[in-house]
């Protein structure tokens, strides 16, 4: 126990927590466009949207079609006459391709590094009622597609849910988040490469940030979703009574909140210490294979840091 709390007092060196999925600037709209077409005639979408890096526009009236937020464009962007078609003229900005180039590289590399994270679940194709239950933690579930299936995800605040999937997306069909989980805690990163690989229709009532960077369209009729588009190397269309509203993934595990109560409080180090003097792996909060003085470390600097 003594050499436990010297090595608190001797904490110096920042450990960097495993597990974080970061979408850098493409993760700060409801809606990122830079592949090949961006169609949009309903709404209300509530987020910014950032289109670029050779885009074809095409706004429509109708459909209550409009953009609460900002549509920030850049000046490779084509069909940008069509704008003021939507039913209300969105506010627009025009940025630098640096801007829209950088978003692109980072969902990209969002999506190569959610790709190479080891699996806590394999699944197949989902269909029908499915109920997915949360580590308290990193969850990366790795599935085949999903054709309108109703699914349950359990968890705490803490879980984060990553999800693979190799096939095509389509449902009309709802999600049920339960304990604490929320839009912001769930990313789909499509790994389909051609075809309409994200499809809903009526009835569907989704969460998450989904992300596609292999190419592959986004068609959508009455789309409900929370959370976030991202395409970078196909076609995105909002239309037909379909919505976002934008709340954004984080990536981020809260490695000191050890009970996964959403708190981190003297009961969390606590029960490190439980694990740490009984040689429970649970300790190797550094994912080295070890209990020592590192794995004490990442839990102060994560204590220092809040969450």
């Amino acid at each position: 126990m003594k050499r436990i709390f010297a090595a608190i007092g001797l904490c110096s060196l920042v450990v960097s927590a495993s597990g974080q999925i970061d979408l850098g600037a493409a993760g700060e709209y409801a809606v990122v466009s830079t592949g090949e077409k961006l169609r949009l005639n309903s709404g209300p979408n509530i987020g910014d949207f950032l289109v670029g890096q050779g885009v074809q526009a095409s706004f429509s009236g109708g459909g209550d079609g409009q953009i609460l937020g900002t549509l920030f464009f850049d000046s490779t962007v084509t069909g940008t006459s069509t704008f003021d078609q939507l039913e209300v003229a969105p506010t627009t900005l025009l940025v630098s391709t640096d801007l829209t180039l950088q978003a692109h590289d980072d969902a990209n590399a969002a999506s190569l590094f959610a790709e190479s994270l080891s699996p806590t679940q394999t699944l197949g194709a989902l269909s029908g009622d499915v109920t997915i239950n949360g580590n308290g933690g990193l969850n990366v579930i790795n599935i085949e597609g999903l054709h309108n299936a109703t699914v349950m995800i359990n968890g705490t605040a803490n879980d984060i849910f990553v999800f693979n999937v190799a096939g095509d997306f389509s449902t009309n069909r709802r999600f049920i988040l339960n304990g604490g989980v929320g839009a912001s805690n769930l990313l789909f990163n499509l790994l389909a490469t051609d075809g309409n690989i994200f499809q809903t229709s009526g009835g569907n009532e989704l969460y998450g940030t989904f992300l596609a960077t292999r190419g592959g369209d986004f068609n959508f009729s009455n789309l409900n979703l929370t959370g976030a588009l991202i395409n970078t190397a196909g076609e995105v269309g909002i239309v037909s009574g379909s919505s976002v509203s934008f709340a954004g993934f984080d990536g981020e595990e809260c490695i000191a909140d050890i009970d996964n109560d959403g708190d981190v409080d003297h009961i969390d180090i606590l029960e490190f210490l439980e694990w740490f003097i009984s040689g429970d792996p649970a300790a190797d909060l550094n994912g080295d294979g070890a209990l020592d003085y590192l794995d004490v470390k990442v839990l102060i600097l994560a204590l220092i840091d809040g969450c």
